[in-house]
């Protein structure tokens, strides 16, 4: 049998309340009353039903901050590329320090490739 996917798994619980409550008085003949059970599934439906809007509200969230990171780190790249620019204007664009912020900017993000560390 396969298995159920959670709109199939919440149209189950609402159809056995309403299954139960349709036949109440059947199954309290019988000795099975279903009042507790209805009572019982339609609690525990509301709070499934509250549990997903929390779970959308939660990934709309997560979506937001990561734009907002995303938006933010790109701000903080380019305001450090920016910065790369200027330099060179005031320490000229043959100097060591310049030359590393250039390889710098060439080198991070490439896997296995590590800026060199030597001290100047």
């Amino acid at each position: 049998m396969a298995k159920m996917n959670e709109s199939g798994k919440r149209d189950f619980v609402q159809q056995m309340i309403v299954i139960l409550q349709q036949n109440a008085p059947r199954l309290t003949d019988k000795g099975f009353d279903p009042t507790a059970k209805v009572a019982q599934l339609q609690e525990e439906l509301t709070a499934a039903d509250d549990a997903e809007g929390r779970q959308t509200e939660t990934k709309v969230a997560a979506k937001a901050a990561t734009e907002e990171a995303q938006d933010t780190l790109r701000t903080a790249y380019d305001d450090g590329s920016a910065t790369v620019e200027i330099i060179p204007g005031f320490l000229g664009k043959n100097d060591k320090l310049v030359q590393e912020l250039r390889k710098l900017r060439k080198t991070n993000g490439k896997p296995g490739i590590k800026p060199d560390t030597a001290e100047n």
